[in-house]
This record gives structure tokens, sequence and C-alpha cells, in this order.
């Protein structure tokens, strides 16, 4: 796709958003290529909070309209999303012999995990990070309804630290709990989607900060790494908002608007950068197809490449695997969009 239609696709976004998007998918895409906690805790302890975070700062409030419209307009945006790539992209895990139990129970349990929209317990086993969508629409919804009764930035700010509090609970106290469409973990993602739609509201005072954003950026990442590393040694395990488990709650929440306040800087010192944009305006699609491509693409290495030349370059290849993934995605889809322009375009001569 030529630069100058790209740059018109983007002119109509706000650029340091998309960018913010485009670094956290890449996170996303690093965290799951990592195979060990050791690797990887310093990701997910905000690489998730981020992308409901990000959510919230273009929430918009429905209070003209009916929350009926409202559901609908959110199950359009997010739950077809999620039925049309959970069907896809089993199919695709199906054909290429990566999909799990292939037997008819291990089938049929899939299909349960994909209406249920809970990625634990096995259920979206073939291609667990669909979770987010469904958590992501109970998220939206409740802080929609949440909006729609509650004024001021300070009652708000009650009501999301309420969320925190029964999130913090049923995480302690409940971890096998694991609700419909990811509930037990939207009331954690609650309050990220709400710190994003509460940072918009009050830009101008958050604007003090952003003043210096290279300063923000080293002191606010070194403080992320040290609170994160802290709360991985405490608990032993990586913080997962998938799986509910938090850690020291408080740490967990520290390092994790700790990761979103160094991403935010960061996407707004950058500015503008095409390539980031673009991946961040499809980091969707990016997302739902990610993660049963790096499982092929790993088979495909271990035919091509032996051992001992896997191991001589064993430092580049997650970068490989993230750069290799996110072209095959970004051009596949090109190619499809390409495929629809030319059908429509021989529709109109056969008409």
């Amino acid at each position: 796709m030529p630069t100058e239609i790209i740059k018109k696709m983007l002119s109509r976004r706000v650029s340091w958003i998309d960018i913010c998007r485009g670094i956290a998918i890449i996170f996303v895409l690093y965290g799951h290529i990592f195979s060990n906690d050791r690797q990887r805790y310093l990701i997910y302890a905000f690489h998730m909070p981020l992308f409901f975070f990000i959510s919230g700062l273009v929430f918009k409030p429905t209070l003209g309209k009916s929350m009926l419209s409202v559901t609908f307009k959110y199950i359009k945006q997010l739950i077809i999303p999620y039925y049309l790539f959970a069907i896809l992209t089993y199919v695709f895990a199906f054909v290429s012999q990566t999909a799990g139990d292939l037997s008819l129970s291990g089938i049929a349990y899939q299909v349960f995990g994909v209406l249920y929209g809970n990625g634990n317990n096995g259920m979206l086993g073939y291609n667990v990070v669909l979770w987010f969508l469904p958590c992501l629409f109970i998220t939206k919804l409740t802080f929609a309804a949440i909006t729609r009764k509650v004024s001021g930035n300070k009652l708000l700010l009650l009501v999301l630290s309420l969320s925190a509090v029964i999130g913090a609970l049923i995480s302690f106290f409940m971890p096998w709990l694991k609700l419909p469409f990811g509930f037990e973990s939207a009331l954690t993602a609650l309050v990220f989607f709400g710190g994003g739609y509460l940072s918009m509201q009050n830009k101008k005072r958050i604007s003090i900060f952003m003043n210096q954003k290279k300063l923000l950026i080293l002191t606010v990442t070194l403080f992320t790494v040290l609170i994160a590393t802290l709360n991985y040694r405490i608990s032993g395990y990586q913080t997962d908002l998938r799986i509910n488990h938090l850690g020291n709650v408080v740490l967990f929440y520290l390092a994790a608007f700790g990761g979103i306040a160094a991403v935010t800087a960061l996407s707004q010192l950058i500015t503008r950068n095409i390539i980031l944009q673009y991946i961040g305006k499809h980091s969707l699609v990016v997302f739902a197809w990610h993660n049963i491509l790096f499982i092929d693409l790993k088979n495909l290495i271990n035919t091509l490449l032996n051992q001992n030349t896997i191991n001589t370059i064993h430092f580049f290849m997650p970068t490989f695997y993230v750069c290799i993934a996110i072209s095959i995605i970004l051009f596949s889809r090109l190619i499809i969009l390409k495929l629809k322009d030319v059908s429509r375009f021989a529709f109109f001569f056969i008409q």
C-alpha cells in the first residue's frame, strides 16, 4: 500500500494512541514468544492492563442512548469479531494440527469454551489470547453502565477502587472462579479502563508531568522494573490478568500503572511513526492471529534449521518471530482487502 494512502488513513486518528497500540501489541507478541515466567514477567506486569487503559482512553459516554442499543453496539464491535476470529483461527489450527485434542469430546469442549468466553481451564486452548475480546466487552459495558449512574471523578474513583478490592479478593480467595466472558478478570480490568478514561478527562493536569517526557520515561521504567521484579520475587510467579493472578495487589497496580505511564509517555514523545501507527490501527488482527502463527513458525524453523544453528541465533529468534508474524498477518490482510476490491470491480462490469 502506498505511503500516501496509509498517511491519509491514519490522519483521522489520534496518532499517539495508535502508536501506543502498536507498542502494546509488540509487547504482547514478545510476551507470548518467551517460554517461561522468568523471561516475560516484566512484560506481563503491564501489557494487558495497557490494552484496557488504551480502550478507556477512547471511550465515549453513552448517556444519550439506551443500554440496549449500547449493548448491541459493543456486540458488533467486540463479540462478533470474537466469534469470527474464534471460528477462523480454530479452522486454521485444526488444519495445521495445532488445535490440541482433535477428538469429538475435545472439539466439543473448545466449542463450549468459545461460547463461554473464558480463556482458562483449557477453554480457547487453541488460541487462548482471544479471552481479551469478551473480557473487554464486559469491561466496557460495565463501565458504560457505571458512567450513566455515577457523575464526578471522585465518585468514579471510589467505584473503581471498590472494583479493585473485589477483584483482588476474588484473586486471593477464589482463584478457581472462572466466570463467563472472564467477568472475574473484568473487575480488575475495569480499573485500568477507568484509568484511561479519567486520564483523558484530566489530560490538562496530566500534561504537566508530560513536559519532561524523557525523564519521565526513564524514571517510570526503572520504577516499573523494580516493582514488577519485587512482586515476582515475592509471589513466585508472573502476574497474569487472564488467569487473575495478581500477586501482591498493591505491587501489581503500581507496576501496571508504571508500565502504562512509560509507554504512553513514549508514544507521545514519538508523536508520529507510520509503521507503529499502522500496526496499532490493525492491532486486533495481529492480536487474534499471532499465537497460532507462532506455533507454525516454530515448527517450520525447527524443520529447516538444525539445533546448533538455532542455538547460535537464539538471542535473535524472538525478534525474528515477532517481525515475521506481524508481516505475514498484515500482508495477508492487505491481500484479502485487495481481492475484495477486485471482486467488487469485476462485479461492477458484470452488471
